[in-house]
């Protein structure tokens, strides 16, 4: 009798451990886009972007950092094929900021949740195509600039909260893949 009060006990307890499985957000890869040719023998991907890691800044607490992203979307889409000169790509701004909005204390609102943050997140890329031997005359240069917002509902989930990172990350790397392809190649494209 004792072994069967022990084993329901265990199985209660492993019932309750299973709860809705937790979903991670997948890696950001960038595999699914395509290179982008740029006219230069060479490419440095400088981050000068220096987290304050502090509130109102949030982006070093994402699972992918909005810097480390951009960097590793740099590093994966652009590919010299010129003959001459280097294009460096120096990361700017890469910060999300949290800002807290206000809540409303009304009868309404013990019924209802409520926004109680906005994400606000930015890029700026700068692009200076230098040649090796004068590398502090810049011959040609251009700034790719993106920026996305994300609004979070009160009560949020661990889970949904880097599912909301992951996605807000995500679509500004879309906005700064689209500046790669407008003006990056605009600028510094493969001349045929």
């Amino acid at each position: 009798m004792k072994i069967y009060i022990e084993l329901l006990g265990v199985l209660l307890l492993a019932g309750c451990a299973d709860g809705p499985p937790v979903t991670q957000p997948p890696d950001m890869t960038f595999a699914n886009l395509q290179p982008i040719e740029v006219n230069a023998a060479g490419i440095d991907v400088i981050d000068n972007y220096k987290p304050p890691l502090q509130d109102p800044n949030v982006e070093h607490t994402f699972r992918l950092p909005t810097y480390v992203a951009t960097e590793r979307l740099l590093r994966h889409q652009l590919v010299a094929v010129g003959s001459t000169n280097t294009l460096r790509a120096i990361i700017e701004d890469a910060s999300v900021i949290r800002e807290e909005l206000p809540q409303d204390k009304g009868f309404m609102s013990y019924f209802q949740q409520q926004p109680t943050e906005r994400l606000k997140a930015k890029v700026l890329v700068r692009f200076e195509l230098v040649d090796p031997k004068a590398p502090d005359i810049v011959l040609a240069h251009a700034d790719v600039i993106a920026g996305r917002t994300k609004t979070l509902m009160e009560g949020i989930s661990p889970a949904d909260r880097d599912f909301a990172y992951f996605t807000l990350t995500n679509d500004l790397m879309d906005d700064v893949n689209d500046g790669l392809k407008s003006i990056v190649v605009g600028t510094f494209g493969k001349k045929f």
